[in-house]
């Protein structure tokens, strides 16, 4: 039986993760830069264009939701739920509930050797890779569809061509802050450690006013997917993260993979690694691809 204080949501993890991946094929798609998920392959002459990337972990969630304190009382019992918990903390702190998002940790794999929120951490804000959570905005499986196309353009092949949103021309890296579909999901980065599972993140329907239970304030602005990837993609650039594939895969050191690889091609490492954390965390590895010649061509023209 559901609370009275809790909205469920109809979305599914495995909805999102395919959406949002198809979407990155999408607005990729003759672009100068490249989402690549690592479990798709890559045409000959893409392999021949693309000579350096930068790796992104995710994982994908789904939100569900709570009222707020003020529309269903917060109960007093003392083996209350840590829902409870969180409705609280969001009162009293005065962030937006109306309603609260949230999502839980997950719990630790059979196979896996630590939490997903510890390996995912492990690639946070590191050299050549960024790791984050990613999450929608919406609890309704009609609301997420009508963001990701418009009744007109559902079927479009290129679905990001209307309301002005090119995004496979020169201007991707600057447009891609400003796509709907992507703002409205939550990108949150882990920021430490845990022993268990038994946490949650929670945040207002406009992806601000982030909680961490138990408890803390993580950030009150905005942290959208479509602000952290123009973000994190205008830091590639401007500071140089990107690496040449091979060299790519020792930096993240998994050359070990290598041994069950038939070839010495950068990309086949990079897929082996992501296609095991897949399957062993549930985490996702895309690849920020680009050409060194084209990206020097960039940076000298808007230096």
């Amino acid at each position: 039986m559901v609370p009275k204080y809790q909205i469920k949501s109809n979305l599914s993890e495995a909805q999102v993760e395919s959406d949002v991946a198809s979407f990155f094929g999408w607005i990729s798609k003759n672009a100068p830069f490249r989402l690549h998920d690592v479990n798709e392959q890559l045409t000959g002459a893409d392999k021949k264009f693309y000579d350096c990337g930068f790796a992104f972990l995710m994982q994908f969630k789904k939100s569900e939701g709570l009222y707020s304190a003020s529309q269903v009382p917060v109960s007093t019992r003392k083996n209350r739920s840590k829902l409870e918990d969180i409705r609280e903390f969001r009162q009293h702190h005065g962030l937006s509930d109306d309603p609260t998002l949230y999502f839980p940790l997950r719990k630790k794999a059979l196979k896996a050797n630590d939490l997903q929120h510890n390996v995912l951490l492990e690639y946070a804000n590191q050299r050549c890779s960024q790791a984050f959570y990613v999450a929608p905005l919406a609890l309704d499986k009609q609301s997420y569809y009508d963001s990701l196309f418009d009744s007109v353009n559902r079927y479009h092949h290129f679905p990001f061509l209307y309301k002005s949103y090119r995004l496979h021309r020169n201007d991707w890296v600057s447009t891609i802050g400003f796509v709907p579909f992507l703002k409205d999901h939550i990108s949150i980065i882990p920021h430490e450690r845990v022993t268990t599972h038994d946490h949650y993140y929670s945040f207002s329907g406009t992806g601000s006013d982030i909680g961490w239970h138990s408890p803390e304030i993580i950030s009150k602005s905005p942290m959208r997917l479509a602000d952290l990837l123009s973000s994190e993609i205008q830091s590639c650039i401007s500071e140089n993260k990107f690496l040449e594939l091979n060299h790519l895969s020792k930096v993240l050191e998994i050359e070990s993979y290598k041994l069950n690889m038939d070839t010495d091609e950068p990309l086949a490492t990079l897929r082996t690694w992501g296609e095991e954390m897949y399957s062993s965390h549930g985490i996702k590895v895309f690849i920020l691809l680009s050409n060194s010649i084209f990206l020097e061509e960039y940076r000298m023209e808007f230096a």
